[in-house]
């Protein structure tokens, strides 16, 4: 057991370079390694990524839709015509004209 820790120390003390420049090259190479095997991963969360924010520009657009509809539930004009669009609900006052052309 001794006489092999000699052997490996005067061997790296001769070659200390060339095991260095060795254990450099063997962690590039994983490392590049490491990367290209992770490529499919990545293009994967990148379309994730794209589907995301293609439905967040959705919902804001909602978001907004439902904003301005919000503002114009509580006027007096939106309920009139809601009244009469789903109701059937006409003014007191109001002049109603029917189409006996019989045209659509």
């Amino acid at each position: 057991m001794v006489r092999l820790k000699r052997i490996m120390s005067a061997f790296l003390s001769r070659h200390k370079r060339a095991v260095l420049i060795w254990a450099v090259i063997i962690a590039s190479g994983g490392m590049v390694f490491k990367g290209l095997m992770q490529r499919p991963q990545i293009r994967e969360y990148r379309a994730e990524i794209a589907s995301l924010e293609k439905k967040i520009v959705e919902e804001q657009e909602r978001q907004a839709e439902i904003d301005d509809l919000k503002t114009k539930v509580n006027t007096d004009e939106y309920i009139e015509r809601i009244a009469s669009e789903k109701l059937g609900l006409v003014k007191s006052n109001a002049k109603i004209f029917i189409d006996i052309s019989g045209e659509d």
